[in-house]
């Protein structure tokens, strides 16, 4: 008998786990980085040391995003049979010598490099050729990590969050790797020990902002839906978030539509619609029309235009909301 066999639930689980793991160690160094740069002058030669210092790290971030993947697949393997992922000769396989069963783990599992081949043999869509050349190109990269200690092995933090957002998208399609990692922060450690997490919106978008500056025009557009050539606006809700947590500006909503005369924000960390007021804000200087009617600032420039009408409605705002939810 075999026991303990697990779940395409349990592995993905697991290999969200190690991407979330992966992404915290790159996302620290670049966020490191970029705070340094804002309180002292950076030299070139300052920064190029720092990302050697870092290299071994990285290198380790890139090996336990290809755990993930290798543990995403073999999910969608046992979503299909459990003994799909079991390899070698019947007579290789252990033994029950107790009459108790044979734990699923002691039985060797197929190589990664046919986890591929397997998915698209019992699966009716198949994975991608896109997907297949950075599965490889990534299972080679991890090799030389594990293997060797070449010195022109170079992967950089932002190599990383590329591939982590990339093989996201192909394994999860539309799920959004925002609001995964958003509920691993959640659920972290630190929040189970101390119990006070009405920091962590803020945290999100300082990460996601971070991402957003440095991706190119067509990354952002694919992986966040947004149009850099748009005018880009402050986020509502994730000012109010990162306030709390630290003065930055999300700038990276844009108008949906993209019309003269738009009702709403669309920002991509939050995932939805925030709607808006069409009104010259009160800053002399700003030449923002967009007023939040949920929190009354101007998403150009981000002034609190006087006693806004929101404050006065029946309906409670979000900001009224989330305040009376914090006490």
């Amino acid at each position: 008998m075999i026991k303990d066999i697990p779940s395409g639930s349990e592995f993905d689980s697991a290999a969200k786990a190690q991407f979330d793991f992966a992404w915290d160690i790159v996302i620290s160094f670049l966020q490191l980085l970029e705070e340094a740069k804002d309180s002292i002058e950076v030299e070139d030669e300052d920064e190029k040391a720092f990302w050697e210092t870092t290299r071994q790290r990285i290198l380790t971030s890139l090996i336990i995003t290809q755990q993930g993947v290798e543990l995403a697949l073999k999910g969608k393997l046992v979503a299909v049979s459990p003994y799909l992922l079991i390899s070698g000769n019947h007579s290789d396989w252990p033994k029950d010598i107790d009459g108790s069963g044979v734990s699923y783990s002691e039985f060797r599992a197929i190589d990664a490099q046919d986890l591929i081949r397997v998915h698209d043999t019992v699966h009716e869509t198949k994975l991608d050729s896109g997907f297949s050349e950075l599965f490889e190109k990534l299972r080679k990269l991890r090799n030389k990590a594990m293997h060797t200690v070449d010195k022109d092995l170079n992967v950089s933090a932002q190599d990383v969050v590329l591939i982590l957002l990339e093989v996201h998208e192909h394994l999860y399609g539309n799920e959004n790797w925002i609001v995964t990692r958003r509920d691993f922060l959640n659920n972290s450690p630190a929040t189970h020990l101390y119990l006070v997490n009405d920091h962590l919106e803020g945290l999100v978008v300082k990460e996601f902002l971070t991402v957003f500056n440095f991706l190119k025009p067509a990354e952002t557009n694919r992986f966040f839906h947004i149009n850099r050539r748009q005018r880009l606006y402050l986020c509502p809700e994730c000012k109010y978030e990162s306030d709390k947590y630290e003065s930055i500006e999300p700038r990276y909503a844009v108008l949906r539509p993209n019309e003269p005369n738009s009702e709403n924000l669309f920002c991509f960390v939050c995932d939805s619609l925030h709607p808006i007021e069409r009104m010259n804000c009160l800053e002399e200087d700003c030449p923002g029309n967009v007023v939040s009617e949920e929190y009354g600032f101007c998403c150009t420039c981000g002034v609190i235009q006087g006693v806004h009408k929101s404050l006065n409605r029946d309906r409670p705002t979000a900001c009224v909301f989330n305040m009376s939810v914090q006490f």
